[in-house]
């Protein structure tokens, strides 16, 4: 045990209970995605070992991801994040273009028998460019003459339109963190106030005039989600929307309801059989149904331990860069988090958000875990300020 631990240390720096958090939250993800798989059983008694196979590959490359990041110096590392950001801009163009398409939209580039989806690339490197801005402004609000507003919303609108394009829930995400990050770095309130009503008339438009992949949908579910919410739907209209993303509510709710106080236990999931995403999109349903209602309070306390630790880093961060990197991170990835929970409790409009290191996913893993390591090697910082305030 003491090798193991030793190997541990030895591999990751940093808070380590944020460690332990995404190591715990890594064991549930692969546990509850090898039960929500079985239904694949259908297609041949091995699928579900070669998807558990595939899922424990990623996740053993996030690992070591996450750990090399925890151990760089992220002042160092972050010298190029332009040239990344605008770099995920071309891949992102290509996947609209020519990716592969799934769920009427193309969010994926295809390399091989590998899929990548270059959004994930641009909400981390975009995160972390702007918080290079901000922290090289932090002691003199007044640098925010018009010139640098004008390329920080370049970045921002740039990033969040080409995401838009085919995933309108991922660039809210992105949008959002941005302007946490426009009030940490201290960006006037009355600045911050009009960026956000500009972008927010923008994507209205955007959404109403059918610009994107996903527009039609966008509309369909907020409606469906009004009229639900309201009371307002007709017999006929009820029936047409248990067609669509109603239907996929309806199943998780069903879920939730059913296994709350009495779980049904892993791997004894029935609803994994109507729920489409069930291993994704959906995932909190299946944990709560087989899990109890238990498991669906852990789950959303862990990410909000999560939330703290990250936080604590504005605190205690040598570099003004350090504490903008890991609260805004801190703050994608939690959101994300409870942006899925809210979706199968039917709190919002059903989106395409995975729960963050539970939920199935390849490239969302890699750049959650990478994004991690950030954070982690922010943590770091806590230790060199003990060392300097020793006498």
């Amino acid at each position: 045990m003491s090798t193991i631990s030793e190997r541990i240390k030895k591999h990751f720096e940093g808070d380590i209970h944020i460690l332990l958090i995404v190591i715990f939250l890594s064991i549930i993800g692969v546990v509850v995605q090898f039960s929500a798989k079985g239904r694949l059983t259908m297609d041949g008694p091995l699928i579900p070992l070669q998807h558990l196979f595939k899922s424990l590959l990623i996740l053993v490359g996030g690992f070591y991801a996450m750990g090399i990041f925890s151990r760089m110096d992220y002042l160092k590392s972050t010298k190029y994040v332009d040239m990344a950001l605008f770099g995920s801009w071309l891949l992102i163009g290509l996947a609209y273009v020519y990716g592969r398409e799934a769920g009427g939209a193309s969010r994926w580039l295809q390399v091989g028998p590998l899929s990548f989806m270059p959004s994930d690339m641009a909400k981390l490197c975009l995160t972390i460019s702007l918080s290079k801005m901000f922290a090289a402004r932090q002691a003199d609000p007044d640098a925010y003459n018009p010139s640098v507003l004008v390329a920080i919303c370049l970045k921002i609108g740039g990033t969040c339109f080409l995401i838009f394009l085919s995933n309108f829930s991922t660039s809210v995400i992105v949008f959002g963190t941005s302007i946490v990050l426009m009030i940490f770095g201290r960006v006037p309130g009355r600045t911050i106030t009009l960026v956000f009503s500009i972008f927010a008339v923008l994507a209205v438009t955007l959404i109403f005039s059918g610009v994107g992949q996903r527009s039609a949908t966008i509309i369909n579910r907020v409606e469906v989600y009004m009229n639900r919410m309201m009371g307002r739907q007709s017999k006929e209209e009820i029936e047409i929307a248990d067609q669509g993303s109603n239907f996929q509510l309806k199943q998780s709710l069903y879920a939730i309801a059913s296994g709350g106080m009495q779980p049904k236990g892993p791997g004894n999931s029935q609803f994994r059989f109507h729920l489409s995403q069930a291993e994704s999109d959906f995932v909190y349903a299946i944990i709560v149904e087989e899990w109890g209602l238990i498991a669906g309070i852990l789950l959303p306390a862990m990410f909000m331990w999560l939330f703290w630790r990250g936080a604590l880093a504005i605190s205690y961060s040598a570099k003004p860069l350090g504490g903008l990197i890991s609260a805004g991170l801190t703050f994608s990835i939690v959101s994300q988090a409870f942006l899925n929970m809210f979706v199968a409790v039917g709190a919002i409009p059903v989106t395409g958000q995975p729960i963050p290191l539970v939920s199935a996913g390849g490239t969302s893993l890699i750049f959650t875990m990478i994004s991690i390591g950030y954070i982690l090697s922010v943590t770091r910082d806590k230790e060199k300020t003990k060392l300097a305030r020793r006498p």
